[in-house]
């Protein structure tokens, strides 16, 4: 009988009790297993396996043919087993990965070998078959995971045309060459890279070398020709210190000559006799401080421009000039102080009375208008049962262009007005934000040793990074030689991670480092940034920065006094005063804080009712408050609203926290205003009003041996024309008043002209800290400025000079400027952009009208270290004549007027 079974497993055998004959089994030459039975057997069978047919439950042609095995055990005696059949393994399903899904159901039909009672002691050992486990793709390496390796990410090959055609070892054979090839592809990649890491740091290490011998080069060029056009620049500022010396002498011995009873303001001694003798003049009334006036003022004007000249100087001079300077000012205002107080003590004698009750004082000094209003206090009568509310006392001044209305808090039947206008700002200069918080550190330094100081930093920040990637690269020698010992030691392993880290060895860089010459600029940078953060000045609320604005137009003395006791007449010529200590002007109590109404919350709509009772309130807290009208002096030059500011004499500053309901007009030239206060008013104009500059022209003067300069600010033009030692305001355009008109085509030193120019609030001079107020500026390295100022004015009757729009994107050490030769005025040459850095100065390629900037200079330019040497070699005959022809005295003038514009930082 022919059956179709399997093996029972091992819990089936042990419920076999009965003995079993021997089966005689042959292997089947199909998949069908065919079992010969003992008729024994048949007693055990179910009544149903007699009727049992062969049945095929399930057949593949994937599963090899099993072998044959031998199946034999010493421990059974009752039967023997020459060989068993091996078991048929039903197909399972495949799990599907990442779902739990059912098991696919194979129902196979229970062969009628399974339903034998097979005894446990008759059965041989079975040995189980060995099945064969799937193969488990390698999965990637996870975070955490170790002794995984990454399987071989072969890429997906382009398959031959003749794919199809192919059998499957023949694919197979396609298949192993073309990954072969990959790899030996990929090796060949990877070396060549490494090969080109080599060649990339043997090029960069070739560039840093040659960069540093050019460096080298031209370093040892500067020490010839650059130190040599130094020093000249030098004989020409040591000249003209010596002509100011020697003209300084002449000046003293004239006033020794004069012998006008006043000291000499450059002698220090003489000026500390003087100060003393004034203070111990106990006598200053009005005709004193005339006096004073005519012999102070020319004094100071002397020592502002010896202070601002102080270069010429020892130190211990400059500050003992700048002393003298402070106690002389100090003196002049309190002597002002003094002779009010004089002209008070005695109103019948001093004041011109209109009326029993009304007295007044005006008078002209030099620089100074003082002018006094008096309501003399009158007996005080019986009070009526309903007084009227009091009139508001308004006043005027027409010499000094002021008016005031009091409010009406303030009893006008014996109030005190004093109106005092001084033409130069005596209280400025004690507050802590007037002067330039710190000086330049390197303002003198010529350029020669500013570039010896950073070649020698450079060379030795290039020694310091080749040490590093020396002992960088040292190092990872060290380590490659590690691991190509540890590879030769075991050449019978794979070493992928071994390998791999040779290869990284290979490709290792060292950590960057920065060219020499870009770091030290970037470190000049910082520093000079550094630099502008302390000139910087942190302000109060309402307090006025003097480094942003300056006080033009003199200040306004308006202040609220009490009149002094007066004398009395007695008999027999006598006069009795009551003396009151200090012996001060003693200022009247008024002082009203008024804050305006915060505006409302957004979205919230007020009814007219509401609108017209604040305006009410607002006009009630304003009657509290004085009324001041001032028409602004045409001596200054009003570009912009000024700013109203008062003299806080308890913090030394000035403030606006007590200006209220400003109004300027643009037209007439009048501010007006309310203040809670009367203190001292000054009008404060924005410094830097006019720049940065919209263009500038430096050519030579057609008409005279001078060099005319051009500046175009942003509201006005200036022009000036320098001339041997002096220099002359030439003319102005679009001047908003007749300002600077009676300066015209006199001579000034550079000094004295600045000081006029601020003085009219047309100040074209910036200052070292005016970076932090301009916006737009675009400063230079100034060492390189400085220089190639100086030799812009040696070229200055030989060239003609402009400013170009690629300037203020250049960068702080390139200088881009338009140059053209100006020797022969019948034929004008073309501009030509100049470039100048620290290092040399070249004629570029691109001009102005150019869509791009490029620094790359016109083919076959050498290499010149300053704009002076490229005259000399590159000019023409008559433009290098023109340079060693021109005199010292205009060179140093055009030179010190061009470090006070600053041309080249400012457009």
């Amino acid at each position: 009988m022919m059956l179709r079974g399997s093996y029972e497993d091992s819990d089936s055998r042990r419920r076999r009790k009965q003995t079993l004959q021997p089966i005689s089994w042959k292997p089947p030459k199909s998949r069908q297993v065919e079992i010969e039975i003992n008729a024994s057997l048949v007693p055990y069978l179910s009544p149903e396996s007699d009727i049992q047919d062969e049945v095929l439950v399930a057949t593949t042609n994937l599963e090899l043919e099993p072998e044959e095995v031998q199946f034999t055990d010493t421990s059974y005696t009752s039967a023997s087993f020459e060989s068993l059949p091996p078991i048929v393994e039903e197909p399972k399903a495949k799990k599907k990965k990442g779902k739990k899904t059912k098991e696919t159901e194979v129902i196979s039909k229970k062969a009628s070998s399974e339903m034998f009672q097979w005894s446990e002691e008759s059965l041989a050992e079975e040995q189980l078959k060995v099945e064969e486990e799937p193969v488990e793709s390698p999965k990637k390496k996870g975070k955490g995971k170790k002794g995984k390796k990454d399987k071989e990410d072969i890429p997906a090959f382009e398959k031959p045309k003749n794919w199809k055609t192919m059998n499957k070892k023949e694919r197979e054979a396609w298949m192993l060459q073309r990954i072969e090839e990959w790899r030996a592809e990929k090796e060949a990649e990877k070396q060549a890279i490494l090969a080109g890491a080599k060649e990339k740091r043997i090029a960069l290490a070739k560039e840093r070398a040659e960069l540093m011998a050019k460096d080298n080069a031209e370093q040892e060029i500067r020490r010839d020709i650059l130190q040599k056009i130094v020093n000249l620049f030098h004989l020409f500022e040591k000249r003209k210190m010596d002509f100011e010396n020697k003209k300084q002498l002449e000046a003293e011995w004239q006033q020794y000559l004069r012998c006008d009873g006043l000291p000499d303001p450059r002698v220090v001694t003489q000026m500390n006799t003087y100060l003393h003798v004034w203070k111990g003049n106990s006598a200053c009334d009005d005709e004193e401080l005339n006096r004073r006036c005519v012999e102070v003022l020319p004094m100071l004007e002397m020592l502002e421009e010896f202070v601002a000249n102080s270069r010429q100087y020892t130190p211990l001079q400059a500050q003992s000039y700048n002393e003298v300077r402070l106690e002389l000012r100090e003196q002049l205002s309190s002597a002002i102080q003094y002779a009010s107080y004089s002209l008070l003590r005695d109103l019948e004698k001093n004041l011109k009375f209109h009326s029993i009750k009304l007295a007044t004082y005006e008078r002209e000094f030099k620089g100074l208008r003082l002018n006094l209003w008096v309501a003399v206090r009158m007996p005080t009568r019986k009070p009526k049962p309903l007084e009227p509310d009091p009139e508001p006392v308004e006043l005027s001044f027409p010499s000094m262009s002021v008016a005031v209305k009091l409010p009406k808090v303030i009893d006008g039947s014996c109030v005190c007005v004093r109106a005092a206008r001084s033409l130069i700002d005596l209280l400025s200069e004690s507050t802590r934000s007037y002067g330039l918080a710190a000086e330049m550190p390197n303002r003198y330094e010529d350029l020669f040793v500013f570039n010896v100081k950073e070649h020698v930093e450079t060379y030795k920040l290039k020694k310091e990074q080749d040490d590093i990637r020396n002992k960088f690269y040292k190092e990872i020698q060290q380590k490659i030689r590690e691991v190509e010992n540890f590879l030769k030691a075991n050449p019978y392993t794979k070493n992928e991670k071994e390998k791999e880290e040779l290869d990284n060895l290979n490709m290792a860089e060292p950590p960057f480092l920065p060219d020499p010459r870009t770091f030290m600029a970037e470190q000049n940078d910082l520093a000079f940034k550094k630099y502008l953060k302390t000139c910087s000045v942190k302000t109060r609320s309402g307090e006025v920065n003097l480094r942003k604005y300056r006080i033009c137009g003199g200040v306004l003395n308006l202040d609220l006094l009490t009149t002094p006791p007066q004398p009395k007449r007695m008999r027999d010529s006598v006069t009795l005063t009551t003396l009151q200590l200090p012996k001060t002007l003693q200022p009247m109590k008024y002082q009203i804080q008024y804050r305006a109404p915060s505006p409302p919350p957004a979205g919230v709509t007020r009814t007219p009712e509401e609108i017209e009772a604040e305006i009410k309130r607002v006009e009630t807290e304003y009657e509290k408050l004085a009324l001041v009208f001032i028409d602004l002096p045409q001596s200054v030059m009003w570009t912009e609203p000024p700013v109203v500011c008062q003299w806080q004499e308890a913090r030394k500053l000035w403030t606006s926290n007590y200006i209220n309901d400003y109004k300027f007009n643009e037209d007439k030239l009048t501010v007006q205003f309310r203040t809670g206060v009367l203190w001292p008013i000054g009008i404060a104009a924005l410094r830097y009003s006019n720049l940065p500059y919209q263009g500038w022209d430096m050519r030579p003067d057609p008409e005279s041996k001078g060099v005319l300069i051009s500046v175009t600010g942003v509201s006005v033009t200036m022009t000036w024309l320098c001339l041997g030692n002096s220099v002359r305001l030439k003319w102005i355009a679009n001047a908003t008043t007749s300002a600077l008109k009676e300066y015209f085509n006199k001579p000034f030193s550079v000094k004295r002209m600045v000081q006029i120019m601020r003085e009219a609030a047309c100040d074209f001079f910036p200052d070292f800290d005016a970076y932090n107020q301009v916006e737009g500026s675009c400063p230079k390295e100034w060492p390189a400025e400085r220089h190639n100022y100086h030799a812009m004015a040696f070229l200055s009757r030989a060239y003609n000079f402009q400013w170009s729009r690629w300037n203020a994107a250049a960068g702080r050490r390139n200088i881009v400027m338009q140059i053209r030769e100006a020797v022969d005025k019948k034929r004008e040459a073309k501009f030509q952009l100049l470039l100048v850095t620290p290092q040399q100065a070249s004629i570029l390629q691109a001009n102005e009208l150019s869509q791009e900037f490029s620094c790359e200079p016109i083919l076959g330019f050498q290499f010149y270290t300053d704009l002076f040497a490229l005259n000399m070699s590159y000019g023409s005959v008559d433009a290098r004549r023109g340079a060693f022809s021109v005199k010292y005295k205009l060179v140093e003038t055009v030179f010190e007027m061009l470090q006070e514009l600053k041309l080249s930082s400012f457009s």
